[in-house]
């Protein structure tokens, strides 16, 4: 079990450190503000995708618990989406001047992790 959680947290670290810089490339632009709030939204995708496949990978050696680890993953990526939205939320919804290109550049982490985390997670409920 240990090499596979070595193995998330390193294709995890990977791909986010990747499509962070190539991101970045590509918004050369950028300001400082952007520039923070992108590099938070990685990180909270980042650790809570890496914990939530581990937890999986933890939870799935209890027979009890595996099988209902499907409607546990749907519950815990409503409450991924209501956190991030929460933590988010000035920067999404509110006053500040931030453009409209530049909000949905800050969503392309949600899609990065989430990818991750469903090829994962499918990999621990199709091994039994």
């Amino acid at each position: 079990m240990f090499q596979k959680v070595t193995l998330y947290t390193i294709v995890f670290m990977v791909v986010g450190t990747i499509s962070f810089f190539t991101q970045t490339a590509l918004l050369n632009e950028m300001g400082s503000v952007f520039l923070e709030l992108l590099k938070k939204s990685y990180l909270f995708h980042f650790l809570f995708s890496l914990l939530l496949v581990i937890a999986f990978q933890i939870l799935s050696n209890s027979q009890k618990v595996f099988e209902q680890l499907g409607f546990l993953y749907i519950g815990m990526l409503v409450f991924k989406i209501v956190v991030f939205t929460a933590i988010f939320f000035p920067q999404l919804m509110g006053d500040q001047p931030l453009s409209h290109f530049y909000r949905a550049m800050i969503l392309i982490p949600i899609f990065i992790f989430l990818t991750l985390e469903v090829i994962f997670v499918s990999k621990i409920l199709r091994k039994k």
